[in-house]
């Protein structure tokens, strides 16, 4: 009933829309079915439909998309360009819409909580039954209690339901898959296995960006809290100027649903109008407090001989007089957060969990309207 009523809409609008490439079987609505197509919402297609480029990131050791056309950027595939994706594999391996979506959504979850390394033991076990046509027998099966295959992928989160989706099975101890199953899923998990692997993304052109420190230009010291633990989905780590320890800016929270806020760092406004950078971690800040305290005369706010105490009475971390700013964790996965943090551009104010984006991409604007439709709210600036 939906599909049919998507192709009516698709076939109604002022520029209608008479290829569909299957856009029903995977969109839930017509707004979705336009997006996939890279459509706009009268039916033409967009300006901006192949601006988006997929990219590498070495030192954050993941993919993520950018359209220069419209000065947009995302961690995440537009539609558009995952319902490309899709649709070819489709036709390369002559599988359904559904299961190709499936196929590359499983993958993409996996490389949002992995580094492409970790698809090294599960691309080779699929890559194998794929290049035989799955007429070798042993590589039809494999032990689950095998100490290399559950270290490598039975033990790691979401390897296990790409061997699913291909049509292996559980049986006892062992994973297996018939015979006489279709080389299709196989094939074009495989595929999108071996690009992902070596790095190519999933489009096979994925260009590769060197970490900040690595280039003949030089640049910062790339971070090398880079994915991982807490810092997965982090896309700038600052560290802190006395401690050097990471700050974390809540990134992870936001994704995973994890229940930890952490406090955000302190930025000093003054070295930043003179064209320096200097922050603070949470536990140097309040070492700092103290001896702002102290040199008003105001003693020691912990008032004992702890560590802290201790630490306040040396030398002053920063100078007393200079005022910072706290900015809090991230509030919102859209990509407004970093314009925020209190650079030079004129953004935002970094308490604001929304910013205030200059061109506002597509997926903050669909939030934005879908909140203004909630509350009724029409202007947010």
């Amino acid at each position: 009933m939906a599909t049919s009523f998507i192709l009516q809409r698709l076939q109604q609008l002022p520029h209608p829309v008479l290829d569909t490439q299957g856009v029903e079987q995977v969109a839930s609505n017509l707004s979705e079915a336009l997006e996939f197509l890279g459509r706009d919402p009268d039916g033409q297609v967009s300006a901006h439909f192949k601006a988006w480029k997929e990219y590498f990131g070495e030192r954050e050791q993941r993919l993520y998309y950018c359209n220069d056309e419209v000065g947009y950027n995302s961690w995440d595939a537009p539609p558009c360009f995952k319902f490309n994706e899709w649709y070819l594999d489709s036709q390369l391996y002559a599988i359904s819409l559904r299961l190709a979506r499936d196929i590359y959504e499983t993958l993409g979850s996996f490389l949002t909580r992995h580094p492409p390394e970790a698809l090294n033991t599960l691309a080779r076990l699929v890559c194998n039954v794929a290049d035989c046509a799955n007429e070798v027998e042993r590589y039809r099966k494999v032990k689950v209690d095998n100490p290399k295959f559950a270290e490598a992928v039975w033990d790691v989160a979401g390897a296990a339901q790409i061997l699913f989706l291909v049509g292996f099975q559980r049986q006892g101890q062992a994973l297996s898959i018939a015979a006489d199953a279709p080389l299709g899923p196989v094939q074009a998990a495989a595929a999108r296995l071996r690009r992902l692997a070596d790095r190519k993304g999933h489009s096979g052109a994925a260009i590769a960006v060197k970490a900040d420190g690595d280039g003949a230009d030089g640049g910062r010291q790339a971070s090398p809290f880079y994915n991982t633990p807490g810092f997965r989905y982090q896309e700038q780590i600052w560290h802190c100027n006395i401690c050097d320890h990471p700050i974390n800016d809540g990134s992870e929270r936001l994704w995973t649903g994890k229940h930890d806020a952490p406090h955000g760092e302190y930025l000093c406004t003054t070295c930043e109008d003179a064209g320096t950078k200097f922050n603070l971690c949470q536990a140097c800040w309040d070492t700092f407090q103290e001896q702002v305290q102290q040199a008003s005369g105001g003693g020691s706010s912990s008032g004992g001989g702890g560590a802290g105490s201790s630490r306040a009475a040396g030398p002053p971390l920063h100078n007393v007089r200079h005022s910072f700013q706290h900015v809090g964790p991230r509030m919102t996965r859209h990509n407004d957060y970093y314009g925020t943090r209190g650079d030079s551009s004129d953004s935002g104010d970094p308490a604001n969990p929304w910013g205030r984006p200059t061109n506002g991409g597509a997926s903050l604007q669909r939030a934005l309207r879908r909140l203004g439709e909630r509350y009724g709210i029409r202007e947010w600036f």
